[in-house]
């Protein structure tokens, strides 16, 4: 007994000072971040937003794709720009109130229900199939299906025309934790529609109006990337450019450009213009971010309510995580990492890895994530530096499309040159660099075997066969 009581006694100070040692380094966490860092300029600029001018307003665009599924038998285009307006009237308003309550839903003015359908647009089976060599033929095989449903849209794709062409294309939406997008659905299948409506104008003997199609459509698209507040507008509109390539390579396979040179030019000044990059994409990702991360200055991000049934180590974990965590530092880190990443959309793809790699690294040398390097801000310094690495799929998916471009422009070029199979590896040895691999600068890969030029991107592609990285495009004899 007498060994008993001293063992006890001695596990009870062991405790003891253990617990005054939690007790300490709690004090030290509490005292470390008890004052939290003043918002930095880039900061307070991410989370202002300015609402557009008439003038900016009057013949935008860009109004026309918010007003896309206005109802029909009016203006076509001037319906679509009044509800346009209406949505952008409101999503000003909803975002004050976010500004002003977070993210509760309840009393928050309801968006305007938009029809984003577009199966009724082009039913899925209508749509060229992902292994279809030539789209031309697949639409020419369902041209009256095709006409009849661009009758029936006619009104939208006038919309699409208009919002092509409009004085001026500018994106005035906030872009906010509860933003709601455009009706993107129903602009992408009217899109394809367009550019099937396009096919068969060329199949028809019109190819000089299919190319006014084309260019139309390829227009649209450039405005929409080009002012994209969103990385989800950003990768809709390359999913639409993907489509406005593979027209163009069926194009350029039918075997008629020689005897069109116009409508060659038209396609090589088509297929010249470089994939838009992500930089407005990115700055709108930082003002979303930054509109997120700035709800949690009263909100408990890491601490579980003490009510709640998971073990009461992990609760007092998250609430010690809770009292290590500094908003407003934490969005200034956030957004410092952001604008690291936006400036790699600028640069050219071969250098895009190396950029991300070299942010990764310093990321780990930096150990901001280790306890005993700093008690001040641990979990907010480990969320903001985390996140960096995670865009570089989407300049990956960027690089990609302009990888096929480069394709579609090589099979254009060989095409017009008359290139024979034999020859083929001479010549793309030969090519510029600006229609070589993105990501390599070598020469695109020719498959002799298939008669194929190959490019090999690095990310997924719905649109592939297979959802495939690799692009193919097999020449005609």
């Amino acid at each position: 007994m007498k060994y008993l009581r001293r063992c006890l006694k001695a596990l009870g100070w062991l405790m003891l000072a253990l617990g005054g040692l939690v007790a300490v380094w709690l004090a030290a966490l509490i005292a470390a971040n008890w004052n939290d860092d003043a918002l930095t300029e880039a900061a307070q600029r991410a989370l202002q937003y300015t609402p557009p001018t008439e003038q900016a307003l009057e013949g935008n665009g860009y109004l026309i794709l918010m007003g896309l599924d206005a109802p029909t038998g009016g203006d076509a285009i001037g319906d679509a720009m009044a509800l346009g307006r209406q949505r952008l009237a409101r999503e000003i308003e909803r975002r004050r109130w976010v500004e002003a309550h977070g993210d509760r839903q309840e009393g928050m003015p309801p968006s305007i229900p938009a029809e984003n359908a577009g199966n009724e647009v082009l039913p899925d089976r209508l749509r060229c199939p992902v292994g279809e060599a030539d789209c031309f033929a697949w639409f020419v095989k369902h041209g009256d299906e095709v006409q009849t449903l661009a009758k029936t849209h006619q009104t939208l794709l006038q919309r699409l025309a208009g919002a092509a062409s409009a004085p001026q294309f500018d994106n005035p939406s906030p872009y906010y934790l509860q933003a709601e997008l455009p009706p993107y659905g129903r602009l992408v299948r009217a899109h394809e529609l367009w550019l099937a409506q396009a096919a068969l104008a060329w199949v028809h003997g019109q190819p000089q109006q299919a190319m006014d199609i084309a260019r139309q459509a390829t227009q649209l698209r450039s405005r929409l990337a080009s002012h994209s507040n969103s990385l989800i507008a950003s990768m809709i509109a390359l999913a639409m450019q993907h489509r406005e390539l593979r027209w163009l390579s069926n194009a350029s396979a039918r075997g008629e450009l020689q005897t069109l040179p116009e409508i060659s030019k038209e396609i090589e000044e088509l297929l010249s213009m470089p994939t838009k990059s992500l930089g407005s994409a990115m700055y709108g990702e930082i003002q979303f971010v930054a509109s997120g991360f700035y709800l949690y200055k009263t909100i408990d991000l890491f601490a579980s309510p003490w009510g709640d049934p998971s073990v009461w180590w992990q609760r007092a974990f998250n609430k010690a995580t809770n009292w290590a965590y500094l908003p407003q530092q934490t969005l200034n880190l956030m957004l410092s990492q952001l604008q690291k990443v936006q400036a790699i959309s600028g640069i050219p793809a071969q250098q895009q890895s190396a950029a991300f790699s070299k942010l990764t690294q310093q990321l780990v040398d930096n150990e901001a994530c280790l306890p005993w390097k700093s008690l001040r801000n641990i979990a907010g310094t480990c969320l903001a530096v985390s996140t960096a690495p995670s865009y570089q799929s989407y300049f990956q998916r960027v690089a990609d499309i302009d990888g096929y471009r480069r394709l579609v422009l090589l099979q254009h070029r060989a095409a017009v040159e008359n290139v024979a199979p034999a020859d083929m590896p001479a010549w793309l040895a030969q090519s510029p660099q600006a229609l070589r691999n993105p990501y390599t600068l070598e020469p695109m890969q020719w498959d002799a075997a298939t008669r194929s030029l190959v490019f090999e991107g690095r990310e997924k592609q719905n649109q592939n066969p297979d959802q495939s990285p690799t692009y193919r495009i097999r020449l005609r004899s």
